[in-house]
This record gives C-alpha cells, structure tokens and sequence, in this order.
C-alpha cells in the first residue's frame, strides 16, 4: 500500500499530493495543446500551488529532524498564502477581462504572506522551539503565533468573498448564465467549509469530524475547478461555432476555410484566395420611383420582405449572398454544380417575385421586376478597408460580367441572362428552357460575349412560343455564321412574324439589318446593335 515512512498525519496530504501532481502534468499536457487558452495557464498555478501545499505537508508530517519540519511547514504555509491570488486569477482568465485593482491587491498580499513564510524569523513569524500541533500531540511544528492565523484568516476571508461574488453573480445573470461559474462556486465552498472545521478545531471547539479535512477539500476544489475549465470551454466552443455560422452569412463559406483555417481571428486584411464560381447579380427595377412613393419606413420594410424571400431561395440552393447593394443583391455559388444551382436559384427568385407581386396587389404601385445576370469563372475572394474596418469582397472578371448581363436584361426585354459558358453546362429541353440571343460587347470584356435568356418561369404559352422562335433564332445565327447573311435575315424575319411582340428578337432583327446593310459583316459573330433595339 503506502510506504512505511509516511505517517499516519501525512496519509491525506500524500493522496492530496498524488492527485494534484497528476493534474499538474494533465494540465501542461492540454496546456501545449491550447497555449492561448488563458484559463488553462491559471488552472496549472492552481495546481502547482496546491502540490507545493501538500509537499510541504507531506515532508513536515514526516518530522525526521527540525530542519526538515521548518522546511516543509515554510512550503506548506507559503503555497496556502498564495492560493487566494491563483483563485482571483483563475476566475478573471473565465471571463477574459484585464486584472482589476482588487486582484492586485490580493496578489499582493498574498505574496506579502507568502515571503513572510519563507523568510520570517522568530516566534511570531516561524521559530522555535517547536510546539505540538493542537489536533496531533505527537507531530511538532514551528511556533508562529502571527503569521499562520493571519495566512489562515486570509484564506478564508478571500474564500468566502469569492464564494459570495460568484453567488451574487450567478444569480444576476439571468439571460447567458455563466454555468461554469457553479463549480468554481462548489469547490469553493467545499473548501471554505473544510478550512473552518480545521481552524475551529485547531483552538479547541469540538467539530463533528475527527482530524483535518481541508485536504480532502482541497482535493474536490481542484476536480470543481477542473470541470468549471471543461464547462467553460464547452461554452467558448458553442460561442464560436455560432459567430462562424453568423460570420458565414456575410462572408463565402470557402473564403473562411481557405483563408481563416485557423479561426476567424485570423482573418486579416489583404488575405486573398482565387476560385472558380458562379456569380449571379439581381437588381430590383423601378425601384428608384418606388422609393420616391413609400415613406421611409414603409420602403424598408417593403424591401426586407423581399430581400427575405430571396434569402431563403439562396439558402436553399446552398448559395451565399455576398452583398446587398441597395435594391439589388450579388449571389455567390461554390463547388460542384455550382452553375446549375445559380440557374435554378435565379428561376425561383422570378417565380418568387411572381407570387410577391400577388400578396402586395392591393397596392398597384408596390409591384416590382426583377433583373438577373449569370456568368461563372474565376474570382478573388479578399478582405479590403483598414486594419479597424475590414470586409470581405469578391473582384473579378466573373463579377463584372454577371453584372452587366444583369443591366442588359432591360433593353433585351427579358428577365435572366446568363453567358455561353454557364449555357453549355445546362442539359437544354431537361431542366431549363433557354434560347440564344446574340453576341454583344460589354464593358470591362475584350472579346464578345454569347448571351442567352432563361424562361423557366413563363406561362405555359409564351415558353412555348419562345421554345418555336427560339430554334428558328438559332438556324438563323448558325446561317449567319456560315456566310448566308441574306437567308439568316429571312429567318430572324420569319421568326418574328410569328412572335412580333419579342422584344429581344426585334433587337436581334435590327442588328442583323444595319450591319448587312453597311455591308460590315462578319461570318464569326452576330453582334447586338442597341440603338435601335425598341418595337415599332
């Protein structure tokens, strides 16, 4: 069982020094793992004290020569000083907050003590001879007559001062309750009642239990303040998961993995990243006229019912709204499939604002359009502003580009445009109907772009009627191309006889007549002319 030279006096100090030397090196352990985790450094101290508390114990109880017993009570005294000092740090690291005046005052004194233990000489600080302990006749120890009352009456004042703080606090903290306060609190207690049973013993009132117990409530204040570490950090681990769920509603989900995989205190400014996406930009039309006939109240409110159907569309097609500009919205769509997603999305928000219109119609004036442009590639993803006022953008050609398509969508006449390069990965005639259009040059771009209309959304009528024009649109570009201008102007011709209403094809129509009429054509492209895209 246990050595032969331990006495019965030492029997609880050596498991209560066992214990604590167990938790000290678990402590140092989970310390090189989480080295920023504040609590976990004031619960090391906490336990380093409380094994050179029970050393001292241990290695005066042994009572093999004078020197040793002044040795080992000068340690035991000493670390006991300094414990209420480790108590106030370990309960200001929980809450992250800078050292108050009071937790300087008590380490000072708690160092003050702890020096006097160590250093003091003479029968009021630490001296001979040596006298019976109260509850021991056969263990001796050094006369102290001021110093060990006036370390114990500190322990205990500052034990219950804590106790009753952390009482006061838990109870005020109605909303977020701090519940790894609760054990800090336990565990004091534990301890404050041990500490007064042994000190009531010790000048001779008779207590229910034999013998000292403040080693054994020692042992429990470190198991309590040991769960308080695993509550708190619990809470620390819910807090951060819900500021990342938070933070991903305004930043791209892969932006915070690739460039805040350490945590989102690591994001800084200027921290970039390139991927591949789909972009989708919507723009509410008329919303300018709509603002001048709402009051301000009414306008924001108007426009966040909106916004909130749109929200919920983007979530649902596992896209990320990246920013909200006034009346219109930039959508970001990551990873695989990421184009068919955008398409579907953009589809739902004209389906969406369709029955919108219908719950606001007894207002004729609150009924909105919409605009949306689609384009994929490459982007950056990248934190811009200052040091003091960071966010997050997306830059790009790719942005560009969905954008103007999203501003072309007006003198096309049409509700979503999306580029050749999100067109050719759709299957056409099984999930989405689309049609081409023409090529146009846009701002920002060097080469044309083929731009096509999704109509999903359409009645049953008009996405047949564009369904029939729209293969005529395309035999009669794939004429042009070839170099049969005059037989792919007959055909733009026909197809508009059949739908003259078609905004889009009158523009294609007019384009086509201008450019063979200067004789400025070009077997490789059909360009839009937009000065003369209205309907007779």
């Amino acid at each position: 069982m246990l050595p032969d030279f331990i006495s019965y006096y030492s029997v609880g100090p050596f498991f209560g020094l066992a214990a604590n030397a167990v938790l000290t090196l678990l402590c140092l352990v989970v310390l090189t793992i989480y080295r920023h985790y504040r609590p976990i450094r004031s619960l090391l101290l906490f336990y380093l004290l409380s094994t050179f508390l029970f050393l001292g114990w241990v290695i005066y109880g042994l009572q093999k020569s004078p020197e040793s017993i002044f040795l080992g009570y000068r340690i035991d005294l000493a670390a006991l000083a300094l414990l209420p000092a480790s108590w106030i740090w370990f309960i200001s690291s929980l809450f992250n907050k800078r050292p108050r005046v009071l937790s300087w005052i008590v380490t000072g004194l708690s160092l003050l003590l702890a020096g006097l233990a160590l250093l003091g000489r003479g029968p009021y600080f630490m001296g001979f001879p040596l006298e019976p302990h109260q509850l021991a006749p056969d263990i001796l120890r050094p006369q102290s007559w001021f110093l060990k009352p006036a370390i114990y009456s500190f322990c205990l004042i500052a034990c219950f001062l804590y106790f009753l703080w952390i009482t006061v606090r838990i109870g005020r903290s109605r909303a977020n309750r701090p519940v790894y306060l609760i054990p800090v609190g336990i565990g004091l207690l534990f301890w404050l009642l041990g500490g007064l049973h042994d000190a009531l013993r010790s000048i001779g009132i008779l207590a229910p239990i034999k013998g000292q117990v403040v080693w054994f409530t020692s042992f429990w204040l470190s198991i309590f303040l040991t769960i308080a570490i695993a509550l708190h950090f619990r809470s620390l681990e819910e807090a951060v998961h819900e500021a990342r769920d938070v933070f991903e509603r305004f930043v791209p989900p892969a932006y915070l993995r690739r460039i805040a995989a350490e945590g989102l205190g690591s994001i800084r400014l200027g921290e970039a990243d390139q991927q591949t996406v789909s972009i989708l930009s919507c723009d509410i039309r008329g919303f300018t006229a709509l603002s001048e006939e709402l009051e301000p109240r009414e306008l924001i409110g108007f426009i966040n019912r909106l916004f909130e159907r749109f929200t919920q569309i983007v979530d649902a097609r596992q896209g990320v709204i990246d920013k909200f500009l006034g009346d219109a919205l930039l959508c970001i769509f990551e990873g695989t499939g990421s184009v068919q997603r955008a398409v579907a999305c953009g589809v739902d928000l004209l389906s969406s604002v369709r029955v919108f219109n219908n719950g606001e119609r007894q207002q004729a004036d609150r009924t909105v359009r919409i605009g949306i442009g689609l384009h994929t590639g490459p982007v950056i993803l990248g934190t811009i502003g200052s040091p003091e006022r960071m966010d997050s953008t997306v830059l790009g050609l790719t942005v560009n580009l969905a954008k103007r398509l999203e501003e072309l969508t007006k003198p096309f006449g049409v509700d979503m445009l999306i580029s050749h390069q999100v067109a050719e990965q759709l299957e056409n005639g099984r999930f989405h109907q689309f049609r081409m259009l023409g090529e146009v040059f846009v701002k920002g771009s060097s080469s044309p772009l083929t731009v096509f209309e999704v109509y999903d959304h359409e009645t049953l009528e008009v996405r047949n009627l564009k369904d029939r024009v729209g293969s005529m649109i395309a035999n009669g570009i794939d004429l042009y191309k070839s170099g049969y201008f005059q037989a792919a102007l007959l055909k733009i011709e026909e197809a508009f006889s059949i739908s003259p209403d078609d905004r889009s094809l009158y523009l294609l129509l007019t384009s086509l007549r201008k450019t063979i009429e200067k004789g400025n054509v070009d077997k490789g492209a059909v360009f839009l002319d937009f000065t003369q895209g209205k309907l007779p």
